[in-house]
């Protein structure tokens, strides 16, 4: 199915990896201009060049920290400046560390709060300023599916994703009569680095197999796997494409079954 992107600009942050990765590369195969944006500019250059050499479309890069209250902005301006309008804007950067309740100290809250909360308030206000001067717009926030369906030892991230939950869906209200349309993906287990390295984590702690430790993890997902990255990226650039229509102010949970409820 053609999405209708080519030759639209889209800026991806957490672009160095995993998710945020994975989708820059899917608006490239859709035909969008790129401007990739993560911590580490020599990531990011990686990530860039073999988009640019497997899909032959432009590919920026802005290495910036959204946790700085100034970086989202100068990502969008550098942007704007690369291709002069933002017509996507993927908000994918951010992840929390997760613990016992009692056992998390402060720190690991405001951490949440700062990067994943925060960077991507940053990012979609951002976004907005060119956007809301063009009259269309779209913005895809990935908020993991913890967010409405918490659990115990995962709670830093639970209250992030939520949050922006709320935030998605009251922002897409307030810019829908502008054309711009806001929507989130909430992804369950996926396999990323990150992922990864939490299997690794546990082989270390436990000594149990990387195979058993999967299983393990996998028993309450009625299709009994993880997804895979590219499978988020595949809605990612749906939502951010026109043939999502009508559609705003909606989570997609893309987690095989795993979140228990009715949307």
């Amino acid at each position: 199915m053609d999405l209708h992107l080519k030759g639209k600009v889209a800026m991806v942050t957490g672009a160095s990896s995993g998710i945020g990765r994975e989708s820059a590369r899917m608006l490239a195969a859709e035909g969008a201009k790129l401007m990739l944006v993560a911590r580490s500019k020599e990531k990011l250059d990686a990530v860039a060049a073999e988009i640019a050499a497997t899909f032959k479309v432009d590919t920026a890069v802005f290495a910036a920290d959204l946790t700085e209250p100034d970086a989202a902005d100068r990502a969008v301006a550098a942007t704007c400046a690369q291709y002069g309008r933002l017509d996507v804007a993927v908000c994918s950067a951010g992840a929390s560390a997760n613990g016992i309740f009692w056992e998390i100290p402060d720190e690991v809250w405001e951490a949440s709060f700062r990067l994943k909360f925060m960077g991507t308030v940053r990012t979609m206000r951002a976004a907005l300023a060119p956007m809301r001067d063009q009259k269309s717009g779209r913005i895809v926030v990935i908020a993991g599916n913890l967010g409405r369906q918490p659990l115990p030892r995962g709670l830093p991230s639970a209250f992030a994703n939520a949050a922006l939950l709320a935030v998605v869906k009251g922002t897409a209200d307030e810019v829908a009569a502008q054309g711009i349309f806001i929507n989130a993906v909430s992804p369950g287990l996926t396999r990323t680095p990150r992922f990864e390295e939490r299997i690794a984590a546990q082989v270390k702690a436990t000594g149990k197999s990387a195979e058993q430790i999967e299983h393990d993890m996998t028993a309450p997902v009625p299709s009994g796997r993880v997804s895979e990255a590219d499978e988020i990226a595949r809605t990612v650039a749906w939502l951010a494409s026109p043939v999502a229509g009508h559609i705003t102010g909606t989570n997609v949970t893309v987690d095989g079954g795993h979140t228990k409820g009715v949307t």
